[in-house]
């Protein structure tokens, strides 16, 4: 008789909360049963059995709720028929591994998504994965949790690839043990190179803005942002693209006398945006001084204009012609356009028409009995386009046409509502005879569709009238005249006088006024005021040597009813006038200072009150005949400054205030 072979606990192996328990198969052939004992005390002192089995087959037990995390020890009793029993070694669990590590493999991106991958954990307990994510290594916080063990990537499309981001994952076992993966980050990417924004180039209030192109193709756009402070604070876009090459911006109607800042932004491909410099700009207006010689002897301009591209325009004269000059918007680069008029042959007045070309008005001298006018319509470059000669035609001889007798001149040109002119001025038969106000009324082609004379008072009078302006109204016209008495370069007095086409006689008008301020009245330029009246300049004088005179300013209303608003003291002359949006007059012409003149522009309001009053020019002799409002509300001034026996065109440009703030 003997005792059953030992038999040993092969393995204890946790799973499903619990341990499977195998042990060998007992070899005994009078085999009676198994005893399965269990204790987690080493001394086993307080072991129990958990399991027993007659079955010799029957090699494995799966004991539940088991603790894998301490030490667990099991023996097994094999005993025989005759209840002999063998017992085996102590057997002793290993504690439950923690999870095998899962560590971030790779982690890319593109333009849309940065995408985190990693391996798929080999427990067979698995419970979950826990994807972290940080700024840096110690503070990452939870992004995402995947309950599938076969997950093993991630995409997120919120990030900036130009910063670390670190992603490690922690995986969980059924027991809730976990095991934490090393961190890995993404590559960075560069931080885009910002653009360097120019100094700000101005021309008045228009603003030119450059900055350097981005220089690489990792480019989304340029946002070019607008301050009122060095901070930058509240700052606005005012201007973005999405090309690359396209590195500048034409900012117009800004403010005068505001400080503007500027700054470009470059965004990338991973909207990561930088920022240039600031550079910022206070417009001022833009205006100069210029002088201007054709080569000739005597240069005089007699009526500037500034075009609708800015630029400006002049008629004028020299010793021998008639020319045009052309400048660009700084009043540089002239240029001159001659017509072969001859010495002869003087301007009067300029006209940018509606088509953006150009009628000049001229009086040429035939001989002392025969003097006739010209209207020239020119292109932009002055080009002649076409010209028509003219001279008044007596109805009692018209076969004679005027053509070798009759002196006729030219004051003033206006454009009316139809595209064509009327032209005012003086007509005589003959030098010596009655003079009276000629009227001439053209197309746009500058083909003649009507003429008048008109006259103050019977010729037995002997008056001699003059037309110095034109307007034209719904059904007429508007003169502005001087009457003279006896002789042409007798005392005169100033004539206001309204033409009707409804009139029966062609030489009657429909009211008069008359202003008798000095001796010698010299009216020079007529507007329609704001308040829908007249208002008339000009200069009196008591002699007629044309050395000495003082300027006045008469304001009517719409029936020619008014008083002088304003009287200038002092030795000076008004050739031209223009009435601004406020409604104020601008007034330009001479003034002496002792035996010199200076160019004079002088503002004044509504009320007659003088605004203020500037003068341009040196010792020389300086005059200013004409004046216009430029687009920034500034004036542009024409004239002439003469010296030692030759003369240049003087060209002005001021401020809205009448001022020049940078001379050449």
């Amino acid at each position: 008789m003997s005792f059953p072979d030992t038999i040993e606990i092969i393995s204890t192996t946790f799973n499903n909360g619990g341990f499977d328990i195998t042990w060998e198969k007992s070899n005994a052939s009078d085999f009676d049963q198994y005893e399965l004992y269990h204790s987690i005390s080493e001394t086993i002192d307080d072991s129990s059995m958990i399991y027993t089995s007659n079955n010799v087959d029957d090699v494995t037990y799966f004991m539940d709720n088991a603790d894998p995390l301490i030490f667990n020890y099991f023996y097994i009793v094999v005993s025989d028929s005759f209840d002999y029993s063998t017992k085996s070694n102590i057997y002793t669990s290993s504690l439950d591994p923690k999870p095998i590590a899962i560590h971030v493999e790779s982690v890319t991106y593109n333009n849309n998504s940065m995408d985190i991958f990693w391996s798929e954990s080999q427990d067979t307990d698995f419970l979950k994965y826990e994807l972290y994510m940080g700024s840096d290594t110690v503070n990452a916080n939870l992004l995402e949790t995947f309950n599938n063990k076969s997950i093993i990537s991630y995409g997120i499309d919120d990030f900036d690839p130009h910063s670390h981001n670190y992603f490690r994952i922690i995986v969980y076992d059924t027991l809730n043990q976990s095991t934490k993966g090393n961190f890995l980050s993404n590559l960075i990417q560069p931080i885009p190179e910002a653009v360097n924004l120019d100094p700000i180039d101005s021309f008045g209030n228009e603003l030119t803005i450059v900055w350097s192109p981005h220089p690489t193709t990792d480019f989304k756009r340029y946002n070019l942002y607008q301050a009122y402070d060095i901070s930058m604070n509240n700052k606005e876009v005012i201007f973005t693209t999405t090309s690359r090459i396209e590195n500048s911006y034409f900012s117009t109607d800004n403010d005068y006398e505001t400080t503007y800042f500027f700054q470009v932004s470059m965004i990338d491909d991973w909207d990561y945006e930088v920022f240039s410099n600031i550079e910022s700009i206070d417009p001022e207006y833009f205006t100069f001084i210029h002088n201007y010689d054709s080569g000739s002897e005597i240069d005089i301009g007699y009526h500037g204009v500034q075009t609708a591209s800015g630029k400006y325009k002049m008629i004028g004269k020299t010793s021998s012609d008639v020319i045009m000059i052309g400048t660009d918007r700084a009043g540089t680069e002239p240029w001159f356009y001659n017509y072969n008029y001859g010495i002869n042959e003087s301007p009067v007045d300029l006209l940018e028409t509606e088509d953006q070309a150009y009628v000049f008005l001229s009086n040429l001298t035939n001989s002392d009995a025969d003097k006739d006018i010209r209207i020239t319509k020119t292109d932009q470059s002055g080009n002649h386009l076409w010209d028509a000669v003219y001279g008044f035609i007596d109805p009692y001889d018209p076969a004679g046409g005027n053509a070798n007798y009759g002196i006729d001149i030219a004051n003033d040109i206006s454009l009316t509502a139809d595209g064509g002119y009327i032209i005012t001025g003086q007509y005589n038969t003959e030098e010596g005879r009655h003079w009276d106000i000629w009227v001439l009324k053209l197309n746009a082609s500058g083909e003649k569709e009507n003429e008048l004379l008109i006259t103050a008072a019977p010729a037995s009078e002997r008056v001699m009238e003059n037309g110095h302006a034109i307007l034209e109204t719904i059904d007429g016209y508007i003169i502005l005249g001087s009457l003279a008495e006896n002789e042409l370069d007798g005392p005169s007095d100033i004539w206001l006088t309204r033409w009707d086409f409804n009139d029966v006689d062609q030489g009657d008008t429909l009211w008069s006024s008359t202003w008798d301020i000095n001796t010698y009245d010299y009216p020079t330029d007529l507007i329609t005021n704001l308040e829908g009246g007249y208002t008339i300049t000009g200069y009196s004088s008591s002699t007629n040597s044309g050395e000495d005179g003082s300027s006045w300013i008469i304001k009517t209303d719409m029936d020619g009813v008014g008083t002088i608003l304003q009287s200038f003291t002092g030795n000076n002359f008004i050739y031209s006038m223009i009435e601004t949006e406020s409604g104020d007059y601008i007034l330009a012409g001479k003034k002496f200072e002792g035996s010199d003149s200076q160019g004079w522009i002088v503002s004044i309001n509504q009320d007659g009150n003088q605004n203020w009053e500037k003068l341009y020019g040196g010792e020389d002799i300086e005059s200013f005949y004409s004046v216009e409002q430029t687009g920034d509300k500034g004036f542009i001034l024409t004239g002439e400054t003469h010296s030692n026996g030759s003369s240049d065109i003087f060209h002005i440009k001021t401020d809205p205030n009448g001022n020049v703030l940078s001379e050449d």
